[in-house]
């Protein structure tokens, strides 16, 4: 044992039980699940664009497909199925700007259209492997825990 984890014993066995406990009770699991991990910073990354439009009022951080592709990602992630009219909400642009979005989605081989088996009038948009697995790669790219710069 080196002399840092006896430090560390040293002190934990010095602490009151009570905030050892309160310590212990608040802290956040580290999801060791890559999929879960990855599901964690994709939606930490998502919350934190919008926080940070809603922030600074009157200034628009626009990233259309960039916010299209994490909303389709989190959403796919959860288990929630996504049609055109969600993800053109997601993209913070105008219609005509997400739906060319998604043409080029398409083009590229990462997202597929599909009818909506619970809504005729409704078209899905379902993530493709090749976009998954870009965004995995991207995601864990970064390691556990850590978020790029998105300054």
């Amino acid at each position: 044992m080196d002399a840092t984890a006896t430090e560390m014993i040293d002190v934990l066995v010095r602490l009151p039980r009570a905030t050892v406990l309160q310590f212990v009770g608040t802290a956040r699991p580290d999801p060791v699940d890559p999929a879960a991990r990855r599901l964690e910073q994709a939606s930490a990354m998502l919350a934190g664009r919008r926080a940070r439009g809603a922030a600074f009022a009157g200034l628009r951080f626009v990233e259309p497909a960039w916010d299209m592709i994490l909303a389709l990602y989190v959403a796919t992630a959860e288990g929630q199925r996504t049609n055109v009219l969600k993800l053109c909400a997601a993209s913070g642009a105008s219609t005509t700007t997400a739906l060319r979005l998604i043409e080029n989605f398409e083009a590229r081989g990462y997202v597929e259209r599909r009818p909506d088996p619970t809504d005729a009038r409704s078209i899905l948009i379902v993530m493709l492997p090749t976009l998954a697995n870009a965004l995995d790669g991207w995601l864990d790219s970064f390691g556990r825990g850590a978020l790029p710069d998105l300054g």
